[in-house]
């Protein structure tokens, strides 16, 4: 299926697809938000530390995005709620370490991600 020009038109309408799956949770969410959440869900407890390394974002954008992402943080500036697809949490093995995980609506997103890279239909709701 590739085309002339070198790339395959099916994984760019994969890659549009997933676009479009992050625009129905918020039209204007910004890249390094979707990153957050991709991070989180192929690292599930991941700490905001391995958070910064494996995204680059510093520790305050890791931070306003994982809130931005849980039930805790603004959406925007009408101060809508976040959007609940995380939930930041204390690690049992350090109380000063926060680790990241996916709520069952997130999990239902990864898993709508995850269809339509396989070709699947998504299942988001």
């Amino acid at each position: 299926m590739s085309s002339i020009s070198g790339y395959n038109k099916k994984s760019l309408s994969q890659v549009f697809q997933i676009l479009e799956e992050f625009r129905k949770i918020y039209p204007d969410m910004q890249m390094q938000t979707a990153s957050v959440f991709i991070s989180v869900a192929l690292n599930e407890g991941i700490t905001m530390r391995e958070m910064q390394v494996r995204t680059g974002l510093t520790q305050a954008s890791c931070s306003r995005n994982v809130s931005l992402l849980s039930d805790k943080g603004k959406s925007n500036r009408n101060n809508q709620a976040g959007f609940g697809l995380l939930v930041a949490k204390e690690d049992p093995e350090e109380r000063r370490r926060k680790i990241v995980i996916l709520t069952p609506k997130g999990k239902r997103i990864a898993t709508s991600l995850a269809s339509i890279v396989k070709g699947g239909e998504q299942h988001y709701e």
